[in-house]
């Protein structure tokens, strides 16, 4: 009965307003779009960049909300409708929505970009971002999302049936969905310019400076009162990923994200564990680093 109940629920409020501005809108005929997997920090990066150069963004659609992103990955809806339906987000000159980044390709020909975005977080920090936006513990050995008490978007991207995932452990998905996202990157490098969260961090008006020269914007504004807005609700952030995960599901990231991790230059210790050979190499660059400084 609830499965029937949920299938007959009428589009949201958010849905139905997208679905009648698109009626007045056009798509921006080349609008920068900022890819990564969902919590990898776009909001917070995409929102400081709309501040610092005056331009509009979108920064998630709700188009790409369940079941219609599904709708998109299962080839039930083309991407020239989605972009459609979607016509007023998809005007601003800038876009950020995670589940984008699935799409990546096909959108990106679809707008002939030449350049667009990546944003890369830790994929231990990114999964643990994750659970705690749903405030779910991050060690549990097995999990029924059905019973969650969250919204049916949310419970897509956790089961992973909004990009056609296999069913499997809710850290192993978590950890496929970083990979996929990782994967598109590294397919289109060439194209994507890579935005690291924890750079981002480290120097917020910095990277947003760099991001606008990059993509040959004008920022034209202060945005220093801002760098420390919460464009999402704050988070619980922890390094003690032991602690959080237990050393099983760190063992389930370390085995399905490791190798794309120490290709991108995440190195925390369940990788060098899994790599002894990688902790030599990082050594002895370090040694040369230092041996150069003045």
């Amino acid at each position: 009965m609830a499965d029937t109940t949920e299938k007959l629920k009428l589009p949201s409020k958010a849905i139905l307003l997208e679905r009648l501005r698109a009626r007045f809108s056009q798509p921006h005929p080349a609008p920068l779009i900022l890819f990564g997997n969902q919590k990898s920090g776009g909001t917070a990066i995409a929102g400081l960049l709309a501040a610092a150069t005056g331009l509009r963004a979108t920064l998630d659609l709700s188009g790409t909300k369940a079941p219609y992103f599904s709708q998109l990955m299962q080839g039930k809806v083309s991407l020239r409708t989605f972009v459609r339906r979607n016509a007023f987000s998809f005007s601003a000159p800038i876009i950020k929505d995670g589940s984008l980044t699935f799409v990546g390709e096909p959108l990106m020909e679809h707008f002939g970009l030449k350049r667009a975005g990546f944003i890369i977080r830790d994929p231990f920090d990114n999964i643990r971002s994750i659970l705690d936006r749903l405030k779910l513990p991050g060690h549990l050995q097995s999990l029924d999302i059905s019973t969650l008490k969250i919204n049916r978007t949310w419970k897509s991207i956790l089961s992973g049936e909004d990009i056609g995932l296999p069913k499997g452990h809710y850290i192993e998905t978590l950890a496929r969905r970083w990979l996929a996202a990782t994967e598109f990157y590294e397919r289109e490098r060439h194209r994507l310019t890579l935005v690291r969260y924890d750079r981002f961090c480290a120097d917020k008006r910095g990277t947003i400076l760099w991001l606008a020269h990059t993509f040959n914007l004008s920022a034209c504004h202060d945005v220093t009162a801002l760098l420390d807005h919460p464009f999402q609700r704050r988070g619980t952030p922890t390094r003690d990923w032991e602690g959080f995960f237990g050393h099983d599901n760190m063992e389930r990231i370390t085995q399905i994200c490791g190798s794309a991790a120490m290709r991108l230059g995440y190195y925390p210790p369940a990788f060098l564990q899994a790599a002894p050979a990688v902790a030599p190499l990082r050594q002895s660059r370090a040694k040369r680093s230092a041996a150069s400084r003045p």
